[in-house]
């Protein structure tokens, strides 16, 4: 019977492990299917805005000529140029696909990196002929997948695996309206912030594993740290933060800690976090310098280029610090946290301050408890999750402090450009999300468990309520952001003057350029490409047309820069067409006016 009872025992063993183990199998696809589900439906919303776009910022047009330039863009004067010289300029011809030497030389004469452009230029070339934004759209969703992968990572580290906080992170960014605008503008920014995150999550695991001298970590971070400054240099600026964050985290816990003859054990500490610090600096120097050895133009760039110069310039004037950090702040606010981020500032600030009391509180007590004798078990299980939490708080800090940093900074260097600089910080928004989330839940959860202690179902439920009460709060202000129109980088109203010049596509059209910025020219390429041909007139030259097909027009269609000189440039078109009494104003955007005339 004994033997019998001692078999049963161990079979009902067994068969609760295999139990437990099905259950978590069961549990793990569930959540996997979870995340996919919601991956999913907000990429289905980011093709639905897709489609809603209809035109295109100056830059994403700068992007397509960059990458699959043929012959370049050039503005002739009393010249003719038809649509397919006009197109090729923006897609990638028969036989001219995978041209990357020539799209890195390209990018050299400007003030970019080329990685996002070799991106590009791929999808371009696997669709040659084709103009479409959904070629540059369809780069950004593969860069968004990416990042939601990777904001998934980092919030399940930083909220101490926390599944249900971890998918209101990314519910909460991927819903954003600024998100979604993000993946509609066709630059590299979505690619930043792939190599953003994954630096942000190299260095939290390494900070959560103590591996700061891994080459488990040391190596992919050479790759993320050479691709990421490939691809915009303000990677430079958020690496900056995070290694100087990341250092202090490895060298302060061993400033004070004598203990032993002379203070040896201190003294071991600091050369062994000394020189973990050294090779963390040296592996990020040598990727560094193997990108510049790559790209030798990003030293001119940096230090040369007029987005360089220009960027210390503003990086060093003291005077335009509040308007520009005001100006950033703005737009965080606004378009981020639906004019609510100051709100949850300071429920954090004042949560924070009721924390603060009431742990002076406790550690009163433990003291008055200790003195009367304490419990040993329930001591150790304190410091247990005294150090849970420490852990928890530094990987916090250190995210704090790299996106306050490289938000002061590309506050003081970036251009300000009215709702579309949200492109600059865009990198940091998802950290901004899970940083705010984390310290609201954190902290309606540790008041719930002063209220109703430890391990109790209300504290459960409490936690659960707060939970979902964060996520639905923050979801609705998602909501009434896309109900007031912030999506930014749609163009939708460009869809007029799309079916305007197909409508009119056989009719003679003439360019007024101005001479001082010819390139004004691209930023109605759209348009543009649907004309048969194109007549090309500086403003700067007050001569009369003498072309027979112009000057024999009934009809004349004219895309004037809006300039000084354009009243002269319009009169003079009449002069030289004597079938031509009169014109109307048909639209304007952009520094460009179009002008019908009969």
């Amino acid at each position: 019977m004994g033997k019998t009872g001692r078999m049963d025992r161990h079979y009902k063993s067994t068969d609760r492990r295999k139990s437990g183990t099905e259950s978590g199998k069961s549990s793990g696809w569930l959540w996997t299917a979870a995340f996919v589900l919601l991956l999913c439906m907000q990429i289905l919303l980011m093709i639905y805005y897709g489609g809603k776009k209809t035109g295109f910022h100056e830059d994403e047009y700068y992007s397509y000529y960059s990458t699959n330039r043929t012959a370049g863009l050039y503005e002739p004067d009393r010249e003719w140029v038809d649509r397919d010289s006009f197109r090729n300029e923006f897609v990638v011809l028969p036989g001219e696909g995978f041209r990357y030497g020539l799209v890195a030389t390209v990018q050299s004469w400007d003030v970019h990196p080329p990685f996002f452009y070799f991106i590009l230029h791929t999808a371009c070339s696997l669709f040659p002929g084709v103009f479409s934004k959904w070629l540059g759209i369809g780069v950004n969703l593969v860069a968004f997948a990416l990042n939601f992968g990777l904001l998934s990572w980092l919030a399940y580290m930083v909220t101490g695996r926390d599944k249900w906080l971890t998918i209101a992170v990314v519910a909460v960014h991927g819903f954003n309206p600024v998100i979604v605008s993000g993946v509609m503008f066709i630059r590299m920014y979505e690619w930043l912030t792939v190599f953003v995150l994954l630096c942000a999550c190299l260095h939290v695991r390494a900070v959560i594993k103590k591996q700061a001298g891994a080459k488990s970590f040391l190596l992919p971070l050479m790759l993320v740290n050479y691709l990421g400054f490939l691809t915009q240099y303000y990677y430079i600026i958020f690496l900056f933060f995070m290694a100087a964050g990341f250092c202090l985290w490895n060298v302060l816990p061993c400033v004070g800690k004598k203990t032993g003859k002379g203070g040896s054990r201190e003294k071991a500490c600091l050369w062994d976090s000394v020189r973990e610090c050294v090779e963390y600096g040296c592996a990020c120097g040598v990727s560094l310098a193997l990108a510049v050895l790559s790209y030798p133009a990003s030293l001119s760039h940096i230090f040369r280029g007029y987005r360089g110069t220009g960027a210390v310039s503003e990086f060093l004037n003291t005077a335009n610090t509040d308007e520009r950090l005001g100006f950033f702040a703005g737009l965080v606010n606004e378009y981020l946290f639906d004019g609510y981020f100051w709100l949850w500032f300071f429920l954090i600030i004042l949560m924070g301050g009721a924390v603060s009391a009431v742990r002076r509180r406790e550690k009163r007590r433990e003291v008055s408890a200790l003195s009367a004798g304490a419990d040993i078990p329930a001591r150790e299980q304190n410091r247990k999750e005294t150090a849970g939490k420490e852990g928890e708080a530094a990987v916090f800090l250190l995210l704090l402090f790299t996106v306050c940093g490289y938000f002061f900074t590309v506050a003081k260097t970036a251009l300000l450009l009215y709702e579309t600089s949200n492109r600059y910080q865009l990198p940091v928004y998802g950290i901004m999300i899970l940083l705010v989330i984390t310290a609201v839940y954190g902290l309606w959860k540790e008041l719930a468990g002063f209220c109703c202690g430890e391990n109790s179902q209300r504290l459960k439920r409490l936690s659960a309520a707060g939970g979902a009460a964060l996520l639905v709060l923050f979801l609705a202000g998602d909501v009434h952001e896309f109900l007031s129109g912030k999506m930014i980088f749609l163009y939708e109203e460009e869809k007029e003057d799309v079916a305007y010049a197909r409508e009119h596509a056989q009719t003679p059209v003439i360019i007024l350029y101005n001479d001082a910025t010819p390139y004004h020219v691209w930023w109605r390429s759209q348009e543009l490409m649907e004309y048969d041909r194109l007549y090309f007139v500086s403003e700067g030259n007050k001569e009369q047309i003498t072309d027979e097909i112009i000057c024999g027009s009934d009809r004349v269609i004219v895309y004037a820069a809006d300039y000084d000189t354009q009243e002269e440039s319009l009169a003079m078109i009449l002069e030289s067409i004597p079938g031509l009494t009169q014109y109307r104003l048909v639209s304007q955007k952009s520094l460009w006016s179009v002008y019908e005339f009969d």
